[in-house]
């Protein structure tokens, strides 16, 4: 038998080894391993117990090898440490380095410090508190070994939500408030809790007024978008929906709805003062145009207000999705209101078919008060007022807010999203007058930790009357924080120095709405907001400063502005750094905000970019979109063109886009490419919204859809 043996030359087989696909220089560079624990410090008591976990980045191999003091799973001496990362400390006190080495890499690795005490360790919970959205998570650390429990039960359950032994939170597919416990394993009676809310929210969508319940009006998952690519050359109108009547309310945007027969769509809602709501494909063009459903909820009532509607008003403000059980729910303003002595009603209708899920209920109530109009004490929402105000559905308390308007005092009623059951009434000059809720079409800010509310209420001429020195009855001109439970009381308010002037002069505190913002460390969540005389009050949302004729306490007062008494008229937007104003006869202002700077001086005094188109009626309710904190854009709508006494003979609306780091790089407008873009005929505070990579323009005659060109 013979054996066969090639041979290569040397010299050869290098040449081969450098030809091809084969060869290192299309190779790509290896993954850099990195370990990463849990925690990086615990405590624990003699003879306790403490699960750390690790995680590998940089391959997929995720094994773990487990040290205590260098020793692999250590011993009785140091404590022992089992595949699983559950560490037993010794009998005796010490401090000891639990390691966790990578299997893939055993020269990367992650340490974390134990002390071992003879006594109980009083267990502390990070986060303190924290917001997810339905069926999420959020991983929980404690500093010592600890039993996780939701709502009181350990490992909590389907309806509230569970928790591991190692922390992880996994929430249900149900919004509300819950409570998460840690008792320390050594000693039962030793706990910590933190509060958490599982909130009402959906990725990519956007379900209430001004994009989130902090009303920032920021759109943050925008992927297609960005400034490179909004301009007129490969951005523009797409298509236009006519609709039956103005459009006063925001529209409202839901990517892959599942559609009966139609399968998953991308749906932009719009509701006009008709009383009817459309669901729109947001994704056709001019040629593949589809409503998917139509509805309209009775006859509007005739209304020719040169300062509010005109000539119906039907569905005034912005609507709220329940995302968790695709409810929108709606108040319309009817004529037909058969037995009801109110023409308000709320409705609750399923956003796939536009059919009413839950029967429909009167909105109307009365309150103890002597002031104006009461009778026999008790005072009655006025069948005359404006439910102007976007609707909330706070998810601490799974309420509905409906605020209102244009009436001698300012309301809010509540009623639960299951039953609409009326839960609650608030108002805000029971024995006064004045206070009226419209925020410029607004919404109140929630705080989605503890459910409260945070709104800004008007004045009128006359209410100077119930101010005297520093004392005032009634809440007019004033931020308010208010309880969305039981009562509905007033937790903490403020009223601006010169509130009777304010009051004698008609000049609205609450012309525009507030946002919260991220704060300092002494006032972790700030609201701003301004008014008709242009003065921004950043103001410490858990303790405000009330009413004193000789001083503002507030945090921080900024002016902006071009009159005496005609300025902001908008909410603003808050988004990486920045706030953005646009008031009436001016131009849009971005205003630096540093959250960790003292009090006083995290608003920026004079504006750091602005924009260069000047907006005479109102100015404007802006909109963001980006990709996290990158790729900002400003959107904006001009609605100059308007016409009060005649809103159909008026101009064009006209859709602006900056650069939202430099307001000074206009991207694009809708009268750059002739009439190619032109929108629709112009509305009154209306306010754009982003989606899915289109932008959405309400208008007085149609929705007009904007994006990247075919």
């Amino acid at each position: 038998m013979f054996r066969i043996t090639t041979f290569i030359p040397i010299a050869f087989a290098l040449f081969l080894s450098g030809c091809g696909s084969s060869s290192s220089s299309s190779n790509p560079p290896p993954k850099t391993v990195s370990v990463t624990l849990s925690q990086t410090s615990a405590s624990v008591t003699v003879g306790g117990t403490i699960t750390f976990s690790a995680s590998v980045q940089g391959s997929t191999n995720q094994a773990i090898t487990w040290s205590v003091d260098g020793m692999v799973g250590g011993n009785a001496t140091v404590g022992t440490i089992n595949a699983s990362g559950l560490y037993t400390a010794p009998s005796q006190a010490g401090t000891h380095t639990v390691a966790a080495t990578s299997v893939a890499d055993p020269s990367k690795s992650a340490t974390a410090q134990v002390t071992v005490s003879t006594t109980s360790v009083t267990p502390t919970v990070s986060p303190a508190s924290a917001t997810v959205a339905p069926g999420g998570s959020q991983q929980y650390t404690s500093n010592t070994s600890v039993r996780w429990s939701v709502d009181g039960v350990v490992g909590g359950s389907a309806s509230t939500g569970t928790i591991s032994v190692q922390g992880l939170y996994t929430a249900p597919s149900t919004t509300g408030p819950h409570m998460i416990t840690a008792t320390s394993a050594a000693n039962a009676s030793l706990s910590a809790t933190s509060y958490l809310t599982v909130v009402n929210t959906s990725q990519a969508a956007v379900l209430t007024y001004h994009n989130n319940d902090a009303r920032t009006g920021a759109y943050t998952e925008e992927l297609v978008l960005t400034p490179s690519n909004v301009n007129s050359n490969q951005f523009g109108k797409i298509l236009s929906y006519p609709v039956d009547a103005e459009i006063y309310a925001q529209p409202l945007y839901v990517p892959q709805l599942n559609l009966p027969g139609r399968g998953k769509r991308d749906v932009v809602f719009v509701a006009t003062q008709s009383n009817t709501v459309y669901a729109f494909d947001a994704d056709a063009t001019a040629a593949t145009a589809t409503t998917f459903w139509r509805s309209n909820f009775g006859p509007p009532i005739s209304a020719h207000d040169a300062e509010g509607p005109w000539p119906q008003v039907g569905i005034m403000s912005t609507p709220v999705i329940d995302a968790t059980t695709n409810t929108m729910y709606l108040v319309v303003e009817s004529s037909n209101t058969g037995t009801n002595a109110s023409p308000f009603y709320l409705y609750a209708i399923d956003i796939t078919t536009g059919l009413e899920k839950i029967k429909h209920v009167s909105v109307t109530g009365s309150v103890a008060g002597t002031g104006l109009d009461s009778a026999g004490g008790q005072i009655t929402l006025e069948t005359s007022c404006y439910q102007r105000m976007g609707l909330t559905l706070d998810p601490v308390t799974n309420e509905i807010y409906i605020p209102f308007g244009s009436c001698n005092h300012g309301w809010i009623f509540a009623y639960n999203k299951t039953t609409l059951a009326q839960v609650g009434i608030f108002n805000d000059t029971p024995e006064s007058g004045g206070g009226a809720l419209w925020a410029s079409g607004g919404a109140p800010a929630v705080d989605d930790n503890s459910g409260d509310l945070f709104f800004m209420t008007g004045t009128d001429i006359g209410d100077e009357q119930y101010i005297s020195g520093s004392t005032q009855s009634g809440y007019n001109d004033a931020f308010i924080r208010l309880d969305p439970t039981g009562n509905m009381s007033v937790l903490t308010y403020f009223s601006p120095d010169d509130n009777f002037t304010l009051a004698a002069n008609d000049v609205d505190l609450g012309s525009g709405g507030n946002i919260l913002v991220p704060g300092n460390s002494q006032h972790p969540k700030e609201l701003v907001g301004g008014g008709k005389d242009g003065n921004v009050y950043i103001n410490d949302p858990v303790m405000m400063g009330g009413f004193n004729s000789n001083s503002n306490n507030v945090l921080q007062n900024v002016h902006l502005g071009t009159t005496q008494y005609n300025n902001i008229f908008s909410t603003p937007v808050y988004w990486n750094g920045f706030i953005y104003f646009h008031s009436n006869n001016d131009v849009i202002r971005a205003f630096s905000w540093d959250a960790s700077a003292a009090s006083g001086q995290q608003m920026s005094t004079q504006s750091v970019s602005q924009g260069s188109a000047t907006f005479q009626t109102h100015g404007a309710t802006a909109s963001l979109s980006s990709n996290g904190n990158a790729s900002g854009v400003i959107w904006d709508i001009d609605d100059t063109a308007y016409v009060g006494s005649d809103p159909a003979s008026g101009g064009r609306a006209v859709l602006h886009a900056y650069d939202a780091t430099n307001l000074a790089n206009e991207l694009y407008n809708s009268s750059q490419a002739g009439s190619r873009d032109t929108a629709g005929t112009a509305g009154k505070f209306t306010v754009p919204t982003i989606g899915g990579g289109k932008v959405f323009v309400p208008t007085n005659d149609e929705l007009d859809i904007y994006g990247l060109l075919p």
